[in-house]
């Protein structure tokens, strides 16, 4: 009869698991969504942003807030527009551009919303593409820019990625639109778009 091997036992007992890896400096995601604003003289506005655009920034002063962002970059774009009947192609059309820069494809994207369908524009960024790399700055820089054209009906949802800036001074940003603090006050890319869901808010440059 065969008998089963005994299994060596350590005499202290069983040995604790190790520590896991932990990663401090995590990648953080945010949604916005924005919209021409209704105080705007035209039925459409075209505007051009330069990256990185940051999602939000700390108001401490009148006129000044820090952006707490080691780096950020844009995830995903996605565009959408109703249609309207009382307008005409124009301000039912969105357009969003890649502006010709170094390394950047000059592509261009353009959908009409109709009665049967509303227009739709989506564009997902990989991290090793010039539009979706890990941008700091603008200051002494020459990044990639995207150029929107959105009517009065439309929507535009951007998706950033971010990494908190914990180990030196953070940057400040300057504008006449940071009035009230402390607030936090989301980023809203240009003087005439409004942001969803956001009650302060200004343009802000990193």
């Amino acid at each position: 009869m065969r008998r089963r091997a005994t299994q060596n036992k350590s005499p202290y007992g069983r040995m604790p698991e190790a520590i896991p890896p932990y990663q401090s400096d995590a990648v953080q995601s945010l949604r916005y969504r924005y919209y021409v604003s209704d105080a705007y003289g035209s039925d459409s506005l075209a505007f051009t942003v330069e990256l990185p655009q940051v999602p939000y920034a700390n108001c401490y002063a009148s006129g000044y807030a820090t952006l707490p962002f080691k780096a950020v970059r844009i995830k995903k774009i996605e565009m959408w527009c109703n249609f309207r009947p009382t307008a005409n192609v124009a301000g039912n059309t969105i357009n969003l551009t890649f502006v010709e820069r170094r390394t950047v494809i000059p592509l261009e994207w353009s959908d009409t919303a109709t009665a049967y369908c509303p227009a739709h524009i989506k564009k997902k960024f990989l991290k090793t593409e010039p539009l979706g790399l890990w941008y700091s700055t603008t200051s002494g820089e020459t990044n990639p820019e995207i150029r929107f054209q959105m009517p009065k009906g439309a929507l535009l949802e951007i998706t950033y990625d971010f990494v908190i800036h914990d180990g030196e001074a953070e940057g400040v940003a300057a504008s006449a639109s940071l009035t009230t603090f402390p607030r936090v006050y989301t980023n809203r890319l240009n003087d005439n778009v409004s942001v969803v869901g956001k009650s302060y808010v200004a343009t802000i440059a990193a």
